[in-house]
């Protein structure tokens, strides 16, 4: 203790370190004990997905070298058939002893909120490593399912290993790039936030005029910072580009999600880790059953989020002007009314194509003002043409399945095998004062002014409230 009654830090860091290994073990006894769980787990919850791949085995001892492990719960895997062909992958640290990496996968529900798929614990965020967790990603959850879109950072080992497997590159499906990450490393490039917010600009802007327009105002600002964006693959950052693979779906803020909610849980002993994943799964599908049954009494046809984008859509809609062009097509020009120096815009509407050269409806599977307005002057309905992953059914069939809690250790299976810690990974050297969060990149630096992207995409805006 200090003068003052204080106790040093250091001290209070040791405390703490022994009160974490008193409730949930050490990191070494939580390796040794995981396969027994993981057993337990599959044991409760028929059809959930537990891979190993060991780095090798001690001939003195007749126990596995913990390399890599993989999970993921069966009605997440059930509930994925019926939301959009989107995936976001992302690695964070653990902070423990020693070091670690947790690998997760998500998808995004119709009602904008974040569904865990898979997790993984791997030493490092390697090819490898990536390549591994994909594979398992492709053969448990994909499962040959077609026209799949990956949303991804640009480290290189994940690209590489996206490269090699067959669900996430032509004809077969995509890769995109976050573009939260492409304006991130663009900063750490050029160093100057007005063009960062261009990027960020560039990359949302589904009208391809508009992203022409922003481009050429960075290339008259900064002829580098233009060739730095211009050589990146445009269809892999952009929404103009993208040909509505992302579904309005631009970054994987989705991801930054679930690691807020297992911040704490990556403090923990492994074992500890995956229990907090199995928690939170059980919590959300609970809370979430439970608001599809609500939205059912409403009699509504869609989930929240897709009402609100389309009564929004179709609000506006009732200022545009329509000239009729193609009977076959059902074909037409909207003209935007004019308001603030801004609108009397023209696009065009393809009804049979269900396409705007707006780029929204390509986007978001729900159509737009402009066509919402064609539709009624051809007497066709809007609500018809929203996409099926929003409808309220298919929400309530994505959490229909549940999770059952895992009975005590004495009911517990011996597993077929035994598993202990890898003995050289390497260890957290610094026993003093932990920081809070990872060594921060230019994305975790605080900007003195807002920076309003959630308005600009409104496929992210509702991510955060929409957790639990």
């Amino acid at each position: 203790m200090t003068k003052q009654g204080m106790m040093y830090h250091t001290k209070a860091w040791y405390n703490l370190k022994m009160a974490r290994e008193i409730v949930y073990g050490t990191w070494e006894s939580s390796v040794q004990k995981l396969p027994k769980y993981l057993g337990a787990i599959q044991k409760y919850n028929s059809g959930t997905i537990v891979e190993w791949k060991h780095k090798g085995f001690q001939q003195s001892t007749g126990k596995y070298v913990m390399g890599y492990v993989f999970w993921a719960f069966k009605p997440c895997i059930d509930g994925f058939q019926f939301c959009r062909n989107i995936i976001s992958v992302d690695g964070t640290h653990l902070y423990t002893k020693y070091k670690y990496k947790l690998l997760i996968a998500a998808a995004m529900d119709g009602n904008q909120q974040v569904l865990p798929l898979t997790f993984a614990v791997v030493d490092e965020e390697t090819y490898p490593s990536w390549k591994w967790f994909l594979q398992q990603l492709s053969r448990h959850v994909i499962r040959g399912r077609r026209g799949m879109c990956l949303i991804s950072d640009r480290h290189g080992g994940l690209i590489k290993a996206v490269r090699e497997g067959p669900d996430f590159v032509s004809p077969h499906g995509v890769h995109r790039y976050c573009l939260r990450h492409v304006c991130s490393n663009f900063n750490s490039s050029i160093k100057n936030m007005v063009l960062k917010d261009l990027c960020w600009q560039a990359g949302s802007e589904y009208q391809l005029r508009k992203f022409n327009r922003i481009m050429e105002e960075i290339k008259k600002q900064d002829v580098k910072a233009f060739a730095y964006l211009d050589q990146i693959n445009k269809e892999k950052w952009t929404a103009s580009h993208d040909g509505g693979w992302r579904c309005g779906i631009l970054t994987t803020n989705m991801l930054e999600c679930i690691n807020g909610v297992l911040k704490g849980a990556r403090r923990l002993p492994v074992s500890a880790l995956v229990e907090i994943t199995l928690e939170r799964t059980l919590h959300y599908f609970h809370m979430r059953a439970i608001k599809g049954k609500k939205m059912l009494q409403n009699n509504q046809l869609w989930t929240d989020f897709a009402c609100k984008m389309f009564i929004s859509w179709q609000q506006k809609a009732v200022e545009h002007t329509v000239t009729k062009y193609s009977h076959t097509q059902q074909s037409a020009s909207v003209v935007t009314r004019r308001q603030n120096r801004h609108g009397m815009n023209t696009h065009v509407v393809k009804i049979a194509n269900r396409e705007c050269s707006c780029g929204k409806w390509n986007q978001f599977g729900i159509p737009c003002s402009h066509a919402q307005k064609v539709c009624g002057a051809y007497n066709i309905s809007a609500a018809s043409m929203v996409k099926d992953y929003y409808d309220l059914m298919a929400y309530n069939n994505t959490y229909s399945k549940h999770l059952e809690p895992v009975q005590s250790e004495d009911y517990w299976d011996d597993p077929n095998f035994q598993l202990v810690h890898d003995p050289t990974i390497r260890t957290v050297t610094c026993p003093g004062r932990n920081q809070t969060t990872r060594i921060h990149n230019e994305m975790d630096w605080r900007q003195t002014r807002a920076r309003k992207e959630t308005q600009q995409q409104q496929g992210d805006s509702s991510i955060q409230e929409n957790v639990s």
